[in-house]
């Protein structure tokens, strides 16, 4: 069953091509993504979602298993995406989805692999994760493939910033990695961006997906993207950070939740 849902969400992308006039869709996504932004904003001000450490904050047993969970939900975006904007793409265009397609090979298939353990993931967020990457992949697919970006200085720098937060992204989860294998329960993450902030693979992901949206200008979704990974993440990391500080009485007073010195 679980290798069928990315089919399924592609092969609905694929259909809803077909139908829906260019036009209707690139007037359409700004309606979506604006709703969406305003339901999903204060909703992750105000609830934390239940996986990772905050897996048993919500009373309902509905969690499945956290690899496989996280495997279907991060590849909807890959099978969704390529659909979408299909193979007859320019070398420029080929360069910025294959940005899209790295990110999410490593988030689908590495991500999981290189973790010692994932903690089971909600229905909730499952069924929010698997909808939002499908509809994101299937509207920056549709974008890149109708919009040819000139290679410009622009593309390089959001090139760039985009390679530098992969990176980023990688080593810290290879960091708190490191610290699931050194024993049970949690301990204070140590090492680079971590002595600045509490959530540095959050700041990781907020850089890449900005160098994306740089890249790929004027792309309305990778930008509304960015937003939506913004504010999805940094309530999380505000959560986080108070987790931290209450579970540890040593934890470094001068460390922020997820913007050095700044937030």
């Amino acid at each position: 069953m679980s290798y069928l849902l990315p089919n399924i969400f592609a092969d609905a992308a694929g259909k809803l091509q077909e139908y829906v006039p260019s036009s209707w869709m690139e007037d359409t996504v700004i309606l979506y993504y604006a709703i969406f932004l305003i339901i999903m904003i204060p909703g992750c001000a105000a609830v934390i979602a239940p996986y990772g450490r905050f897996t048993g904050c919500w009373k309902a047993n509905l969690s499945f298993h956290g690899k496989w969970s996280w495997f279907i939900m991060e590849v909807i975006p890959v099978s969704v995406f390529l659909h979408t904007a299909g193979l007859s793409l320019s070398s420029t265009q080929w360069l910025l989805a294959s940005l899209w397609l790295i990110h999410y090979f490593n988030r689908a298939i590495i991500y999981p692999i290189r973790a010692p353990s994932l903690a089971p993931l909600h229905i909730a967020v499952l069924a929010a994760g698997s909808v939002f990457n499908g509809l994101n992949g299937y509207t920056n697919g549709r974008w890149l493939a109708s919009h040819d970006i000139p290679n410009t200085p622009k593309l390089w720098i959001g090139v760039s910033i985009w390679f530098a937060g992969l990176c980023f992204n990688i080593y810290h989860d290879s960091l708190l990695f490191r610290l699931r294998r050194s024993g049970k329960g949690y301990f204070i993450p140590r090492g680079g961006l971590f002595e600045y902030v509490s959530c540095a693979n959050y700041l990781s992901e907020m850089i890449e997906w900005t160098g994306y949206a740089i890249a790929t200008w004027p792309c309305l979704p990778a930008f509304l993207f960015v937003v939506t990974t913004a504010g999805n993440l940094v309530p999380r990391a505000l959560y986080t950070h108070r987790w931290y500080r209450q579970k540890f009485e040593d934890y470094p007073r001068n460390r922020k939740a997820v913007v050095p010195y700044l937030l």
